[in-house]
């Protein structure tokens, strides 16, 4: 059974939720998106996520996707995403939509797992599995102030020029995303250490020709911390092999 509803964010914006739901629940897998994107994978035009809840409930796990503000059919600005922000709504759809937090899974593209380790480092929550598309581990040094990758390179450049600090936002060209200069400061105390606690119970899927975040601070951080990393033949959001990466998440989910 699928629904469509909406959560309120402390903002009192609407944030746009879809559930699959088996008629017999093994689990509950949650999903966060990458910046720019949406529930559904890179635009609104793409289904491959609404796909891959399909495929999981099928397998009899309950699957909750969202759009963090901002993004998607939820309300708000994209000048007004922050980590704080999206940590606070992912917090929200949790508490309203599960029950039992010890029975918890998640999936994250991109940004998406940069909100969840914040999420997770500010909550007693023991995830059961966690499988992360391109992580946004290390976002300001793989990613938004990497000058030598696509999404870096706009916010560097008005970053120096200091129309970041006069605006507030830069405007990312190549998704006319206009990204918050709260963002970067934010991200300024984040750190990925708190998923060490999960080693053994993460798989990290990776693109050898990303152009979006430099993949080596996931590698590093992968080896360092004995967490399975398997590159694929594809770019940032893995849809060259998309299927084959929703081989290897479902497998991993149902792996006891």
């Amino acid at each position: 059974m699928i629904n469509e509803f909406t959560v309120l964010n402390e903002n009192n914006e609407k944030l746009f939720v879809e559930t699959y739901t088996p008629s017999t629940i093994k689990s509950t897998i949650i999903f966060c998106h990458g910046i720019t994107g949406c529930r559904k994978g890179r635009t609104m035009d793409d289904d491959y996520f609404q796909k891959l809840a399909i495929k999981l409930m099928e397998e009899n796990y309950k699957v909750i996707l969202f759009d963090f503000s901002g993004h998607g059919n939820s309300d708000g600005n994209d000048y007004e995403v922050t980590l704080s922000k999206s940590t606070m709504e992912l917090a929200s759809v949790i508490e309203q939509e599960i029950e039992d937090k010890d029975n918890i899974n998640f999936l994250a593209f991109s940004y998406g797992a940069t909100v969840l380790s914040n999420y997770l480092s500010k909550n007693n929550i023991i995830p059961k599995k966690i499988v992360l598309y391109s992580p946004c581990l290390y976002p300001l040094e793989s990613c938004f102030l990497n000058n030598n990758f696509l999404f870096g390179k706009d916010i560097v450049k008005a970053y120096n020029d200091g129309s970041l600090k006069d605006n507030g936002f830069a405007i990312v060209g190549a998704k006319n995303f206009q990204f918050s200069a709260k963002m970067i400061a934010e991200c300024q105390d984040f750190t990925p250490n708190y998923l060490v606690k999960f080693s053994d119970r993460i798989l990290c899927l990776s693109g050898t020709y990303d152009i979006i975040l430099d993949t080596k601070y996931n590698a590093d951080f992968c080896q360092k911390n004995n967490i399975e990393n398997i590159y694929l033949s594809a770019s940032h959001s893995l849809f060259e092999e998309i299927e084959k990466a929703f081989d290897y998440t479902i497998d991993f989910f149902n792996k006891k």
